[in-house]
């Protein structure tokens, strides 16, 4: 099948371009990573707004948080007609899914939202849903053969055994997580004011500077290492939580693991997001793995999307 395209959008990437551009901002995060949507950003340009055709088709590649949101902001921009047809290989949600376990749902990718995601609280009030109730219960570390730390029912005695096991590393990350988070908000605004980048690079230099740029190079251990984070901190606390909240080490960069405390989830699952905002949108969710993107052979503006699924209607 071929689609005459006016824009196409990508998150299986994790980018979005328009036609005679090939403008691309990452998604690096789920939980906070979630917390991102930095796509947001090329809706418009900073030399002028884009003038939104009639009726324009778009095309999106993945159904999981970054294309579902692509999905809505689309129809936001150019209005109720834009025809959105969503190609998803797998399933509606992408990497954030649950497993049922004994009649019960569980988070099992993607679990944490952070409390500074500002679309994904938009996201939960505009589909209706709510945030899932806290499990009443203590949190502990465990080693595989016995645990290192259990939390009681005493705040003061909690900080100290913080201290007594990991000294101020605690702090430095909170610390660490404060500053980046504060620099981050920045895309808010910029979004806001419809500002654009022709680059990754470009949206993280005019976010952080060149400290940004190295967390997308560097891996979350090395980073917490050179605030002063103590290996075992790291070891013990940070590698639970990678691996508990995205199925990840502490190898993963520095922008993609950095997180807060302050998280939270849906209730019914984070992935009811996703299918809320493709419902919402109406789009047409196509069973398909897409195998290219191109532009048109003829020079016309536009693109066109081959999938690998003749089902679908795609070669």
């Amino acid at each position: 099948m071929i689609l005459k395209l006016d824009c196409v959008t990508w998150s299986g990437a994790g980018a979005w371009a328009t036609a005679g551009s090939r403008s691309a901002i990452t998604c690096l995060r789920c939980s906070s990573f979630c917390s991102v949507f930095a796509i947001l950003c090329n809706l418009s340009s900073s030399s002028g707004a884009l003038t939104p055709p009639l009726s324009p088709p778009a095309a999106v590649v993945g159904a999981g948080l970054g294309g579902s949101a692509v999905a809505y902001f689309l129809q936001q921009h150019f209005g109720p007609q834009v025809q959105l047809d969503v190609y998803e290989a797998a399933a509606v949600g992408g990497r954030l899914a649950t497993l049922t376990v004994n009649k019960q749902q569980y988070e099992s990718r993607g679990g944490s939202i952070h409390a500074l995601s500002l679309h994904m609280q938009d996201f939960v009030k505009i589909l209706g849903l709510k945030h899932r109730r806290d499990v009443a219960g203590k949190s502990a570390i465990f080693s595989g053969e016995h645990f290192i730390l259990e939390e009681t029912d005493w705040y003061l005695l909690n900080l100290f055994r913080l201290w007594w096991h990991y000294g101020i590393s605690f702090l430095r990350l909170q610390m660490w997580v404060e500053e980046v988070m504060e620099k981050f908000m920045r895309i808010y605004k910029y979004q806001a004011h419809g500002y654009a980048f022709s680059s990754l690079e470009e949206l993280l230099r005019s976010l952080g500077g060149d400290a940004f740029i190295n967390m997308t190079q560097r891996s979350v251990a090395e980073s917490l290492l050179e605030v002063g984070v103590t290996q075992r901190f790291v070891d013990d606390v940070i590698a639970a939580v990678l691996r508990s909240s995205y199925g990840q080490s502490v190898l993963v960069p520095a922008f993609a693991g950095e997180t807060g405390t302050l998280t939270w989830a849906v209730e019914g699952g984070n992935k009811l997001v996703c299918s809320g905002l493709l419902k919402l949108t109406k789009a047409n969710v196509i069973a398909a793995r897409v195998t290219g993107i191109s532009l048109h052979s003829s020079g016309e503006p536009g693109h066109r999307v081959c999938s690998g699924d003749t089902r679908a209607g795609g070669w």
